[in-house]
């Protein structure tokens, strides 16, 4: 697809030459303090979830019964907030009956079963096993990470983990991991995109146990403000729905913040909390091991057997779109543009400006010839 990788290629131009414009428009949305969380409460002041996230109004939840809310009232001072009752979601049908031959469809994937991996807050850690919450030279949440990656190369999935650092565990977070995110869509074409994360609220929150093994619970996050909201939503379903049938309680939830973090840049891209910060790594590395399964089928098709219940899922393939892709990349690129435009202008004055975008063009297109 020589018109994607040429969109692709020049949306990483523009945020290397222009990431610094990006960061005065795009925040961190992480709360990220430990015993600094939110604990969001229903209309009649029962405790939904805590979250360690700056909650704001609109954000939404979806809860481990497919019980939909939205934020209605936050405070920020005791880092509260209330969360009215919106509906219940039906989750998509991963019965047996959907596909008769796992075999051919797992072959048929061939050399598109590719997932690009990383971690935005790169210092994340858990105390019990790592000896902090934050190690900046490299927490433990890689640890985790390839736990992950392991589990998914058992199912001939070919992952592309990168490991560069992000830190600071600042507002700039999100914006460094940016480019890591564009290269490695760049360079690997993946069929998804993870970026993985530990939550910071109490343990008891998260700790679980997952086909006989002390594991974690998972959250799913998703970014309610880009244009693959749809996508990524549809393959969070679809995930959970598998772990449901499977690995009952595995998946504790789905979270709505009011950011994008990086999701627009691709559909079919999710961020994965892998339990918390105070109980031991150990449990979150079987939880990622044993999520591998799910993730692995809900996304190339086939089978995951559950060891608790004796149900064996099966799904098809995840439809492949590339329209999220070109509607995220094109609007950014667009809003880029006008951005740059302005500081061109407000910089070097309009003729030299005009004088920069024609030669720049130029170069562009001169290169793209070939």
């Amino acid at each position: 697809m020589k018109i994607n990788k040429l969109v692709v290629s020049v949306l990483i131009c523009l945020s290397l030459v222009i990431g610094n414009i990006q960061m005065l428009v795009k925040a961190d949305d992480w709360y990220g303090e430990e015993e600094k969380y939110f604990t969001i409460y229903d209309q009649d002041d029962k405790e939904l979830f805590m979250i360690a996230w700056d909650v704001s109004k609109d954000d939404e939840y979806l809860s481990s019964d497919n019980k939909r809310y939205r934020i209605i009232s936050v405070d920020q001072q005791n880092h509260t907030a209330k969360a009215e009752y919106i509906e219940t979601i039906t989750l998509p049908d991963v019965d047996v009956s959907m596909i008769d031959d796992v075999e051919a469809v797992m072959a048929q994937q061939g050399d598109d079963k590719k997932i690009a991996m990383y971690c935005t807050h790169s210092d994340e850690s858990y105390i019990p096993s790592d000896g902090t919450s934050s190690k900046p030279e490299k927490g433990g949440i890689y640890d985790v990470a390839e736990a992950f990656k392991a589990g998914l190369e058992k199912h001939g999935v070919k992952v592309n983990l990168d490991e560069t650092s992000h830190v600071p565990h600042d507002a700039g977070a999100y914006r460094r991991s940016r480019r890591t995110a564009l290269q490695l869509i760049r360079k690997t074409q993946p069929a998804a995109t993870f970026d993985i994360h530990r939550d910071a609220v109490p343990h008891t929150q998260y700790v679980t146990t997952v086909a006989g093994e002390n594991a974690a619970k998972v959250r799913i996050v998703i970014g309610r403000r880009n244009p693959n909201r749809k996508a990524n939503e549809a393959l969070a379903y679809k995930i959970k729905a598998l772990a449901d049938k499977t690995y009952p309680g595995m998946v504790k939830d789905i979270y709505y913040g009011k950011g994008d973090y990086n999701q627009d840049l691709s559909p079919r891209s999710l961020l994965f909390e892998f339990g918390t910060y105070d109980h031991t790594k150990e449990r979150a590395e079987n939880s990622a091991k044993i999520f591998a399964n799910v993730v692995s089928t809900a996304i190339f098709g086939g089978s995951v057997k559950s060891p608790e219940t004796g149900q064996t899922a099966k799904t098809k393939p995840a439809q492949k779109s590339d329209a999220g892709t070109g509607s995220g990349i094109i609007w950014w690129i667009v809003g880029i543009a006008v951005v740059g435009g302005i500081f061109l202008f407000v910089s070097s004055g309009s003729k030299e400006m005009f004088s920069k975008i024609k030669n720049n063009w130029t170069s562009f297109l001169g290169r793209n010839k070939k």
